[in-house]
């Protein structure tokens, strides 16, 4: 037990490659900066992002949040609360704040001018923050610190970045200013502030598993009130979270019964399920239905299954389409011959398509094989000749915008042909190739000399 003990205490042990404490502390000072390039980053990471969220890219927002320096702050609270550095902890949260207000003014500007103002699914997705972002933040700081403290660079930072998602919601927080939407703000703000919040708790309990040297000396009282802040701090950010999660758990068991339940309705074959409505805060469930089914009948079971799975008092409304003479195997029938009617005439565009690629490659592989051979026979014929080329091309005359394809053959030699032997040569091209137009280039190319070797000079 004990070699096992000391066998996963050497696996886990995180000072085999850990850095300098004198280096981790430059690198988490020099990230907490506030002017020069941090501040030109987050101006225009804040608009990548903004513009990711408007027009709904997961890509882009991704990219900003790699190039975000908001962590550099939070990070430095984190380690300045471990390593007991009072003027670090005020000097990374004052930065902190110009940084959000940046990023807010510049959020806000951005929707106030843009003509998109529809919000779409990735903006939404950051206004309802629930106990899953407590652990993905809470989680994604600790292996961030534990990135920021190695020897060697990794990609954990970046993917602590994209994890625990600072920029997306700090925008969204903008979207909901700019449009006056406090729900919106409110739950988009309460999503960074529990990023912010979980980072850095995460970040302080790292630094003192580390043990990384103290900064700073600070008495006994302050000591116990800094600790009664931050644990005041990290509950009162986590416990809305539990309630939102729980809420949302709540909604996600209704749904599912919900769906359940309209399922084996559909699968009655007196009527068909034409369409459904669930309304999962207010409860209440609307059918449309056709066939012979009593409306009366269909509300009683369905309400029988809520109740039996522990969901009273739902409301449920069933509306009819059709008659006694409406006849469901029919209009299934038709569905389905609409649906195979439609997949075959894909699948038949699609057969086409591809014989018809299929034909040309054919026919291209039939070219390229007939020139080589023509080129075979030439070369037999000539010689003498340096180079020949043949291929198809554009013919087109002077003041035409018509063209025609031709075969082009050049012929690069030594010395002239004669014009009987021209005209004996284009003659039997153009009997080779009597459905095609023809044009014969040859040009004569003087040799190069050869190389003279230089002798060396004797001593």
């Amino acid at each position: 037990m004990k070699k096992f003990h000391t066998t996963l205490s050497r696996l886990f042990h995180l000072g085999h490659d850990q850095d300098d404490p004198e280096m981790i502390d430059e690198t988490i000072r020099s990230g907490i900066s506030v002017g020069g390039t941090n501040l030109w980053v987050l101006f225009f990471a804040i608009l990548i992002a903004s513009i990711g969220l408007n027009v709904n890219s997961t890509a882009v927002i991704i990219g900003a949040m790699l190039i975000s320096p908001l962590m550099g702050p939070i990070v430095g609270v984190g380690y300045g609360a471990g390593v007991k550095d009072l003027q670090l902890i005020r000097l990374s949260l004052r930065n902190l704040g110009i940084f959000v207000a940046i990023g807010l003014s510049t959020a806000t500007l951005y929707f106030l001018l843009t003509p998109l103002t529809h919000a779409q699914s990735e903006l939404l997705a950051r206004t309802s923050p629930t106990l899953w972002d407590v652990l993905i933040a809470f989680f994604g700081g600790a292996v961030g610190m534990i990135g920021a403290t190695r020897r060697y660079s990794s990609n954990v930072v970046p993917g602590v970045a994209i994890a625990t998602a600072l920029m997306p919601p700090l925008c969204t927080a903008g979207y909901g200013i700019a449009t006056g939407n406090l729900h919106y703000f409110g739950g988009a703000f309460y999503l960074f502030t529990i990023n912010s919040v979980f980072i850095g708790f995460a970040s302080l309990l790292v630094v003192k598993l580390l043990h990384l040297p103290e900064r700073g000396e600070i008495d006994e009282g302050t000591r116990h009130r800094t600790r009664i802040a931050i644990a005041f701090v990290v509950i009162a950010t986590a416990v809305p979270s539990g309630f939102l999660a729980y809420d949302l758990v709540i909604q996600k068991v209704f749904e599912q019964t919900a769906s359940r339940i309209i399922q084996s309705i559909d699968s009655d074959k007196r009527y068909v399920l034409l369409g459904r409505e669930i309304s999962i805060p207010e409860r209440r469930v609307l059918l449309t239905i056709g066939g012979e089914g009593q409306l009366d009948e269909i509300r009683q079971e369905v309400e029988r299954q809520f109740v039996a799975d522990g969901y009273a008092g739902v409301n449920v409304n069933v509306r009819h389409i059709g008659s006694e003479k409406f006849d469901l195997t029919l209009l299934k029938q038709e569905l389905q011959q609409q649906v195979f009617s439609n997949t075959l005439k894909e699948l038949q565009d699609s057969t086409a398509l591809t014989r018809s690629l299929e034909s040309e490659i054919k026919s291209l592989k039939a070219d390229r094989e007939d020139e080589a051979r023509l080129i075979k026979e030439i070369a037999a014929q000539y010689p003498e000749a340096r180079r020949i080329t043949v291929g198809a091309g554009s013919k087109a005359q002077r003041g035409t915008s018509k063209a025609e394809i031709a075969m082009v053959v050049t012929l690069a030699v030594d010395k002239p042909i004669s014009a009987q032997e021209r005209t004996r040569l284009q003659a039997w091209l153009k009997a080779r190739y009597a459905t095609q137009a023809l044009e014969l280039v040859v040009t004569e190319e003087t040799p190069p000399a050869p190389a003279v070797k230089k002798r060396r000079a004797k001593r």
